[in-house]
């Protein structure tokens, strides 16, 4: 099976961390953050702290409740965030290799010379 996604990228500039995207999908959904939670099955306490990314306080939003949390929401960023930092493009890796032989290319060419001599 071959799936193509094509979307607008930024989302890793704006929403440098999982949990950023997260907490925007939460708060600017429109929905009230306890039937969020609820759809959770949690409090809306318990959700807030998993969002709130306090580096002294150990508690994380449970990876397995990502798609239930996108059909809360109905906000798929947090999906895209995760397609745009792991899934790559054949764009990108074409960009990707042009750089990196235009980096490479002084090196190249004064070897040649070298080995011209």
């Amino acid at each position: 099976m071959h799936l193509e996604l094509t979307f607008k990228g930024g989302l890793l500039e704006r929403y440098p961390e999982f949990c950023d995207v997260l907490r925007a999908a939460a708060y600017g959904c429109g929905r009230p953050f306890k039937h969020i939670a609820a759809d959770l099955d949690m409090t809306a306490s318990k959700l807030s702290r998993m969002l709130a990314d306090n580096p002294n306080d150990p508690i994380n939003f449970p990876a397995d409740r990502v798609p239930d949390f996108i059909e809360s929401t109905n906000d798929t960023r947090p999906a895209l965030w995760l397609a745009e930092k792991f899934l790559v493009d054949s764009e990108t890796v074409q960009r990707q290799a042009v750089a990196q032989l235009a980096a490479i290319l002084p090196q190249v060419e004064a070897l040649l010379r070298a080995v011209d001599r």
